[in-house]
């Protein structure tokens, strides 16, 4: 088990040498705590977190492994299972446990969570802004995670505007795994943002007196926000995915309805000549110009001519356009 942390003391988050175990660290310093974890199985996280005295149901979710985004609340201890990761070659997408009690934070990673690296280097930096509480840095965690939404929403928006290009300058181009795979990265994103909705809306309803304060309140609200925001920006590229995947059945029907029309006019065409080619070649007395030294000629000719007014007639009345 990996385990990195942090003291939040006079507005400043400094890292703090790596624990062996949770007794050593009482009474090293005033302030608040941050514990990173991540690596750990289940016996080592229980033998980690027995020290925080949770609830038997919020224990029992922290050592499960199925991931199941929601906000637990019990007193003063706010337990959320929090989805992050977007991955579309991933069947089980990364999520982060907070538990927030008192002056502990913990993070609990399952999965790769580069983005929260990125927030921990930015938090501990020496010009970094001034920090109030840990409330405040479960605030950002969450803010963090929802600029991957935005990212991949716009990555795939950039996608779903290439794919209509290539599919209205050449049909063939565009296949229909391409559009499959652009569906799936779309349902993904919606699985994704519905249950990161879902939790910070669990956040907002949470009774958990440290977040009843009017200012921290407004930051959850604020998540809520921008979570119903996504949601609504990813059912429009829902839409447009539905839309491209129809034009792209309605390529494919015309492409074929053209072999088709092709296919019958051949058929029509061939049809008059075949029947005189039925005809002159039975195997009966009396046949006309059987006996004509030119005889041969003059029905290929013939045959000719009348392929050559089919043609005509057919271009004449649109059946090539």
């Amino acid at each position: 088990m990996n385990i990195k942390w942090y003291l939040l003391n006079s507005g400043k988050l400094l890292e703090q040498a790596s624990p062996v175990e949770w007794p050593q660290l009482d009474g090293v310093a005033t302030g608040e705590r941050w514990f990173d974890i991540g690596d750990a199985n289940p016996e080592e996280l229980r033998l980690f977190l027995n020290n925080l005295d949770l609830h038997p149901v919020q224990l029992a979710r922290c050592l499960d492994s199925i991931n199941d985004p929601g906000v637990i609340s019990f007193e003063k201890t706010l337990l959320m299972e929090y989805p992050t990761a977007f991955d579309v070659g991933s069947e089980n997408p990364g999520y982060l446990t907070i538990i927030l009690k008192g002056p502990v934070l913990v993070t609990i990673r399952h999965g790769p969570t580069p983005y929260l690296d990125n927030l921990i280097q930015e938090l501990t930096a020496k010009d970094a802004s001034s920090l109030r509480h840990l409330p405040q840095i479960v605030y950002l965690i969450l803010e963090q995670f929802t600029d991957i939404k935005g990212d991949a929403q716009i990555d795939i928006r950039e996608q779903i505007l290439r794919e209509a290009k290539n599919l209205a300058d050449d049909p063939n181009s565009v296949s229909a795994n391409d559009l499959s795979r652009l569906r799936m990265q779309v349902d993904k994103l919606v699985s994704l943002i519905e249950n990161q909705l879902y939790c910070v809306s669990g956040l907002n309803a949470s009774d958990n007196s440290t977040l009843q304060e009017p200012h921290r309140k407004a930051f959850i609200q604020d998540l809520v926000s921008e979570a119903e925001i996504a949601q609504r920006g990813i059912y429009r590229l829902e839409n447009r995915i539905n839309n491209l995947y129809n034009d792209y059945q309605m390529a494919g029907s015309d492409r074929v309805e053209k072999r088709l029309r092709f296919l019958t006019i051949v058929s029509m065409i061939t049809l008059p000549l075949g029947l005189i080619a039925g005809l002159l070649g039975m195997n009966v007395g009396g046949l006309p110009g059987t006996s004509f030294h030119y005889g041969f000629l003059v029905v290929i000719v013939l045959m000719l001519f009348i392929g050559f007014l089919e043609f005509l007639y057919f271009k004449r009345n649109g059946w090539f356009d």
